[in-house]
């Protein structure tokens, strides 16, 4: 089932998510729930608050034209389909960066590049609860990052140079006016 989405403005993106702690039917439903909505929207990640479910879930998958080198091969063979990320922890960020242009579901027709790690070392638990471990490099270890983000209430807007956030500014007003207007 697609789930309606929660906007900029809304203050649920700005808390901090709770821990998942129970592993059961419920969030399998959810799970699948979050994947169908991720898909409808085009999009290639979405987090529990960006549905108003302040827990620590994000779903992501990225699509296989936009994870090769320059060679063509995958740059992340380990990541299949759609991936579920309970109680995500992030360590070994590279110190090299890179700048990609980032957007959000949740802050419609708002785009801007963000410099993040190039890699990144992802655990977190399945939906059985079992815990499991990733290397992610490039667009999945951004994605992971972003989703991350969104489960400690940081926006990629909150990560724009200064300039970028005085050009967005009116942009960003209006969809918080247009979000509690609703």
């Amino acid at each position: 089932m697609k789930l309606p989405l929660v906007y900029y403005g809304d203050p649920g993106l700005r808390g901090q998510a709770e821990p998942v702690t129970d592993f059961d039917d419920k969030l399998l439903a959810l799970s699948r729930d979050m994947v169908e909505t991720m898909h409808a929207e085009s999009g290639i990640g979405l987090a529990g608050p960006q549905i108003g479910v302040s827990r620590r879930i994000f779903v992501m998958e990225i699509p296989a034209e936009l994870d090769e080198d320059e060679q063509g091969n995958r740059m992340n063979p380990d990541l299949e389909g759609p991936l579920v990320v309970i109680n995500p922890e992030l360590s070994s960020l590279t110190p090299e960066k890179e700048e990609m242009e980032e957007g959000c579901l949740s802050i419609p027709d708002v785009r801007g590049k963000v410099r993040r790690p190039v890699s990144v070392t992802l655990r977190f638990q399945d939906v059985e609860g079992k815990w499991r471990e990733m290397r992610l490099h490039h667009l999945a270890a951004r994605c992971a990052l972003h989703e991350t983000d969104h489960l400690n209430g940081v926006l990629f807007v909150d990560l724009l140079s200064q300039v970028k956030r005085v050009a967005i500014k009116g942009k960003l007003r209006k969809l918080k006016d247009q979000t509690l207007q609703s």
